[in-house]
């Protein structure tokens, strides 16, 4: 596909602001919703790619040409409608309002550094996510990281990012539970990897933690990790606040993880945290009988 995409001419930009309403510009019409292509034999094109000169551009499946996306073949159009070809070869064809947050390279870790609090774990996947960002090309990757490369670019094609912290934390969640399960038995290395989740489908502790902290930070959302040496699961940041939640666990829901409710200890100031359904329980800190807000 990368021998048929295009960039929308200047004329054309330039003629969108001062064409009056179904004015045609060369088989392009343009409206107050955007732009159409009408063919040769009178019909508008519609899922497909349309060459305007040495330039590509993308009509959605209404025939409105795409912009500022990741059309559904996973290539990257800018506000014109343009294919980004340059950017497209560097890498990076996943279009996020995250892709030029600030960044570096530690080279004692030898990783890209997104979020100081998170990304020195043990197990990371920040190259992953410096292609998904254009950082670096995905020629850079090994053949597992490309596969788990494309899911991710999958995952984020069309992604709601209007959505709340919360929303988007809940998508993630929804999206690994819906295509992996935990595997029992003896462990391999791909079951505590990326790959094993989004690529296989199956995978344990440490490689859903994993998948979730990616799929995560790929949307802009601030995730760690979490263990107790026999189990890992996350952290996500959801209003201004820490979550626990664990993708790996069986018959669980991201509202029973995301919904968890806290409050202070009068008596000790120890931080309860209680489960959605959770009524009230003894004070860690110093027995005191605490009741859930919520309820």
């Amino acid at each position: 596909m990368r021998n048929a995409k295009k960039y929308l001419s200047a004329a054309l930009a330039a003629a969108c602001a001062v064409l009056s309403p179904m004015t045609v510009y060369a088989g392009w019409i343009a409206d107050g919703t955007g732009w159409r292509y009408e063919k040769d034999d009178g019909s508008f094109a519609a899922s497909e790619w349309v060459l305007d000169g040495k330039r590509y551009y993308y009509m959605d499946e209404n025939g409105w040409m795409a912009v500022s996306t990741t059309t559904p073949d996973g290539y990257l159009v800018g506000d014109d409608g343009v294919w980004n070809e340059e950017h497209q070869i560097q890498g990076g064809y996943v279009l996020t309002p995250y892709d030029n947050l600030p960044y570096r390279y530690d080279a004692d870790w030898q990783r890209y550094i997104f979020d100081d609090s998170t990304d020195y774990a043990v197990f990371s996947d920040n190259l992953v996510l410096a292609a998904v960002r254009g950082i670096i090309p995905v020629t850079e990757l090994s053949e597992k990281n490309l596969a788990v490369y494309d899911e991710v670019r999958k995952f984020l094609t069309g992604f709601d990012y209007g959505a709340s912290e919360y929303e988007m934390a809940k998508h993630v969640y929804e999206e690994i539970t819906g295509r992996a399960i935990y595997r029992e038995g003896r462990t391999t290395a791909e079951d505590n990897e990326v790959y094993g989740i989004l690529v296989l489908g199956q995978g344990k502790c440490i490689g859903f933690a994993r998948a979730y902290k990616l799929l995560a930070n790929a949307v802009g959302l601030t995730c760690g990790f979490r263990t107790n040496g026999v189990h890992m699961w996350n952290c996500v940041e959801i209003g201004g606040e820490m979550v626990g939640i664990d993708s790996s666990t069986v018959g669980t829901s991201p509202e029973f993880y995301l919904d968890v409710s806290g409050v202070t200890c009068p008596v000790c100031g120890f931080m309860n945290r209680f489960a959605p359904r959770e009524a009230g329980h003894p004070c860690p800190g110093c027995g005191s009988q605490i009741s859930n807000p919520k309820l």
